[in-house]
C-alpha cells in the first residue's frame, strides 16, 4: 500500500509538472501574440489590399482606425502575374464594419514605422470576410517635405543668383555708387545748412507777410497807388495839351522857313554853305591866325616885351 501511494504521489508529481509546463507554453504563445497585435478573445475579421509597393510594411504592423489600433498586418505575399504587386491581408475587430468605399491607406510616420489606416467613409452595404477593399499609398512625410522644399529651394537659388548679380554690378559701379552717397552727403548738409538758418528764413517769410500785408491794406496798399497813379493821368489829361501842340507847330513852321531861305541861296549862312571863294578865304584867316598863336608860343619874345627897370627907348 505505501509503495502505491508513493508511485501516485511520483505520477501526480510528474502531471503537475506537464501541466505547468504545458500552460506555460499556453501563456507564452498567447502574451507573444498579443504583443503581435492578435487578440484571441475579441474574434476580427480578414480583408485584404493590394498595392504598388509597401516600403517596409511588415506582418503584426497594426491597423489604425482615427489613430486607435483595431487590427494588425495578417500576411503579405507578391503577386508575380500582376507585375510583382503586393497583397497584404490584415485583420479587423468583428465589430468594425467595413463598406465598399472604405479605403486602406498605407502610411508611414517621421521615424519609417509603417502602418494601415482605415477610411471608412459611408457604409451603405457592409462588406463580408475576405473581401477586397481598396488600397492607396500616402506619401511619408520626408517626401512631402522634399515637395514642398524643392520650390523653395528653387526661389533661394534664383535669389541668390540675383544677388550675385547684385553685388557684381555693386563692385563694377563702385564709383557711381561713391559718388552718388557724396550727393547724398551734400543734400543732407545743405538740409542741415537750411536747418541752421531756420530763424533767417522765418523773418523773411514773416517781413514778406507783412508786404503782402501792407498791400492788401485799402489806405496804404497796392489800391492807394494805383488811386494815386489814376489821379496823376487825370491831371496829365487836364493839362492844355491843344496850346502846347499849337506851339510845336509854330517852331516847326519857322525852322521850315529858314531851311528854305538857305536853300534859295538867302542869307550869310546859305553864302557860307554854297559860295567857296568865302568858305576858301574864311578858312585860309583861321590858318593863318593857326599859324600865328604857333610862332607866339614858340617865341614870345619877339611879341612881348618885359622889364624890371622899364622899357628902354630904340635910341639908347
Amino acid at each position: 500500500m505505501n509503495e502505491l501511494n508513493n508511485k501516485i504521489l511520483k505520477i501526480g508529481k510528474e502531471v503537475k509538472i506537464a501541466i505547468l509546463a504545458v500552460a506555460s507554453l499556453v501563456i507564452f504563445y498567447l502574451g507573444f501574440n498579443f504583443l503581435k497585435g492578435i487578440d484571441f478573445f475579441n474574434p476580427s475579421n480578414e480583408y485584404f489590399a493590394i498595392y504598388e509597393k509597401i516600403d517596409g510594411l511588415t506582418v503584426s504592423n497594426p491597423v489604425l482606425l482615427s489613430g486607435l489600433p483595431v487590427g494588425r498586418v495578417s500576411e503579405i505575399e507578391i503577386l508575380q502575374d500582376q507585375d510583382h504587386k503586393v497583397k497584404v491581408y490584415f485583420e479587423v475587430r468583428e465589430d468594425i464594419q467595413l463598406g465598399q468605399n472604405s479605403e486602406a491607406v498605407l502610411n508611414t510616420d517621421l521615424l519609417g514605422s509603417q502602418s494601415i489606416i482605415l477610411q471608412i467613409n459611408k457604409v451603405e452595404q457592409p462588406l463580408s470576410e475576405d473581401s477586397e477593399i481598396r488600397g492607396s499609398i500616402r506619401p511619408a512625410l520626408t517626401e512631402q517635405i522634399q515637395e514642398q522644399a524643392y520650390p523653395v529651394l528653387q526661389t533661394l537659388d534664383s535669389v541668390g543668383k540675383h544677388l550675385n548679380g547684385i553685388l557684381a554690378n555693386i563692385d563694377g559701379n563702385e564709383q557711381l555708387i561713391n559718388g552718388i552717397l557724396a550727393d547724398i552727403k551734400k543734400t543732407t548738409d545743405a538740409l542741415s545748412e537750411v536747418s541752421e538758418k531756420e530763424a533767417t528764413i522765418k523773418a523773411l517769410i514773416d517781413d514778406f507777410k507783412k508786404i503782402t500785408g501792407t498791400l492788401s491794406d485799402e489806405k496804404k496798399g497796392l489800391a492807394a497807388i494805383l488811386a494815386k497813379a489814376n489821379g496823376i493821368a487825370d491831371s496829365i489829361n487836364a493839362l492844355e495839351v491843344g496850346k502846347v501842340v499849337n506851339r510845336l507847330d509854330t517852331t516847326l513852321a519857322n525852322v521850315n522857313s529858314l531851311i528854305a531861305s538857305m536853300q534859295d541861296g538867302q542869307g550869310t549862312v546859305d553864302k557860307l554853305l554854297n559860295d567857296d571863294s568865302l568858305y576858301n578865304s574864311l578858312n585860309k584867316t583861321l590858318v593863318d591866325l593857326d599859324k600865328l598863336l604857333i610862332d607866339i608860343q614858340e617865341q614870345p619874345k619877339d611879341y612881348v616885351h618885359f622889364s624890371l627897370f622899364g622899357r628902354k627907348s630904340k635910341d639908347e
